[in-house]
């Protein structure tokens, strides 16, 4: 125990030595030496207090010479509604894997308040920057107690073998009313703790999911100290754990006992239930001759609920218009044939935010966020802070103006679904382009700057409608412009996509910068164009009509067999014609696409 009678000029010389610590374990104190007595001040070797009074007062800090444990005196601390007293201890833990710090402690009357006083320690190993391991090591009531209790606390584990750590006591008001109890402690000591130690980081971790597609994983680290045996790390049903952000998840971790000391180790955390509703779970780390440790989980699962359109067949040849007006009388919960319209919650949405269902409001609202018809000029997408009410949205009560709202009500993402199974993009054969033209419109300007984005993927993404979807090389999308502009895009759906029965293609309304009012931007005008060429020269001399290389990544094309053609822009402009020709110099043309008609009248689409 320490136990030595300093003298002042010995113990003015230890408060003022910054690096005066306990190194020797095991170490006791039982606050035998007379206290210095100030702010912030080294009261006695190796513990500082951020106010220390004399006996006489007894308030803040002061060295108690009435109630100890063992005499002839203790350390007590009222706390107040402006003074947590906080202690500190000074220690070099070099060579210690872990340490207990083990005292015993009452509390005594302090006034006639109902007010606990409470204990929580804390640890730091950067000099005081950050604290870890905070734990309420006790809470006493407002009274006399007769007996002293003996108390424990284990420093984290991230203190071991570290040359410079802080031990902090921070003695606070608890419940109740008017003042709190007086908090007296004695006999400390530290002592090295040789059992195995689990720690984990956490306690208690929340989570937000929806319907097939797992949650963001969440992280809490573990440490260990003593290992005897495997640490075990395992999670109940809903949840999922990974010591990888990315793969690997399931429902147990074995880490295998390769040193007395481990971590520490993150581990990642998700929900991944496949049912909607709210979910209750606990991971649990364990490992032989360790008190295990427990994270509370909890978290929500939402439905998802929206419409795959039925796919538009797309067959050699094919060319027609797919969508060029809606109609803001349409009735609510209709979409134009092949396509739906996506909503989700987020006022600025990003280019990943998730969609949750359709939108399933009327198409001729004027203000909050909303789908519009406009007529020839197609549907438009608009959005503000805030969502349709539910009567204003299906036209039951078209003047409320209070009550509830329409959760996922954001307009979010034109779907178009393609049936592209009797394509081909195989390159010793004929190879189908499928192009889609489309145009953007900002129906009204705003002072904040949207986008439309194309993205497409194959399938359906297993039913969830928020996984699987790819940009188009070269970023194809629309960017909100003053009022009544337009532009007109051509699209090349990716080859990797012919050969499947269901091929989407989406556009996402998201925000892209500024403050204020949202644009009001359109889609309209969608068609869709296949055009066939050939791959290579060698293909059948039967061909009708093809040339080859397509894209034309060189000077020059070449024909099949000599041929009568007309080259023409998007347009319709005639860039040129050639008669009885088997090639054509297209080295000046701007990258784009073009069309080659024939004398016949058949039309190929050439990428340049």
């Amino acid at each position: 125990m320490i136990k030595k009678i300093l003298t002042p000029v010995l113990l003015f010389m230890l408060s003022v030595t910054a690096f005066a610590q306990i190194n020797t374990f095991p170490a006791s104190e039982s606050f035998d030496a007379v206290f210095t007595e100030g702010q912030d001040v080294v009261f006695i070797p190796n513990w500082t207090g951020n106010r220390v009074n004399s006996p006489a007062t007894a308030t803040r800090i002061f060295r108690e010479e009435v109630d100890y444990n063992s005499a002839p005196a203790a350390i007590s601390v009222i706390p107040t509604a402006a003074f947590t007293g906080t202690i500190s201890v000074n220690l070099d833990m070099t060579g210690i894997t872990a340490l207990n710090v083990n005292f015993f402690a009452k509390s005594m009357s302090n006034g006639a308040g109902s007010r606990n006083v409470n204990l929580n320690m804390e640890a730091s190993i950067d000099g005081g920057l950050t604290w870890i391991g905070n734990q309420e090591v006790l809470s006493l009531p407002n009274e006399d107690q007769t007996d002293f209790i003996s108390y424990s606390y284990t420093l984290p584990l991230a203190t071991a073998n570290q040359p410079n750590v802080l031990l902090h006591l921070l003695v606070t008001r608890g419940a109740g009313t008017g003042t709190p109890a007086r908090l007296v402690m004695d006999d400390f000591s530290f002592v090295e703790n040789t059992a195995t130690v689990l720690e984990a980081s956490e306690t208690a971790l929340n989570f937000s999911q929806l319907q097939g597609t797992p949650s963001a994983a969440q992280t809490f680290t573990v440490s260990a100290i003593n290992l005897t045996g495997d640490l075990n790390i395992a999670v109940t049903t809903d949840f999922e754990i990974s010591i990888d952000p990315n793969v690997g998840y399931s429902n147990a971790i074995v880490i295998p006992e390769t040193a007395d000391f481990m971590g520490p180790i993150t581990i990642y955390t998700r929900l991944n239930a496949a049912t909607a509703g709210a979910h209750n779970g606990t991971v649990t780390v364990s490992s032989p001759g360790a008190v295990s440790r427990t994270i509370e989980l909890t978290g929500d699962t939402v439905l998802v609920n929206v419409t795959n359109p039925t796919p538009l067949v797309l067959t050699q040849g094919f060319n027609q218009t797919v969508f060029s007006a809606w109609d803001p009388a349409a009735a609510m919960g209709t979409f134009p044939e092949h396509m739906a319209f996506w909503a989700h919650s987020v006022s600025d949405p990003g280019l990943d935010t998730p969609f949750i269902e359709d939108w399933h409001c009327l198409y001729n609202l004027t203000n909050r966020s909303r789908f519009v018809g406009q007529g020839d000029n197609g549907i438009s997408f608009v959005n503000a802070a805030n969502p349709q009410f539910v009567g204003v949205c299906d036209g039951s009560d078209p003047t409320q103006t209070t009550g509830a709202v329409i959760e996922n009500g954001k307009a979010g993402a034109v779907i178009l679904s393609l049936d592209t199974s009797s394509l081909s993009a195989q390159v010793s054969t004929d190879t189908d382009f499928v192009t889609i033209m489309w145009t953007g419109r900002t129906i009204a300007q705003n002072s904040r700057i949207y986008g439309l984005r194309m993205q497409y993927r194959i399938g359906d993404g297993n039913g969830n409608p928020n996984a699987g979807w790819t940009e188009f090389p070269g970023t194809e999308e629309y960017i909100s412009g003053a009022t009544d502009n337009f532009e007109q895009k051509i699209t090349q759906l990716p080859l990797e996509c012919d050969g499947y029965p269901l091929v989407q293609v989406r556009w996402v309304y998201y925000f892209i910068s500024g403050t204020g009012a949202r644009p009001n931007m359109g889609i309209d005008d969608i068609q869709i164009d296949v055009a066939t060429t050939l791959g290579t020269p060698d293909l059948e001399a039967t061909k009708s009509f093809g040339f080859y290389p397509n894209p034309a990544n060189g000077n020059m094309i070449y024909f099949n067999r000599p041929s009568n053609v007309i080259l023409s822009d998007v347009s319709g402009k005639v860039i040129c014609k050639a008669e009885n020709t088997s090639e054509m110099y297209v080295g000046n043309l701007t990258p784009g696409v073009y069309f080659i008609r024939n004398a016949a009248g058949k039309v190929l689409k050439m990428v340049r």
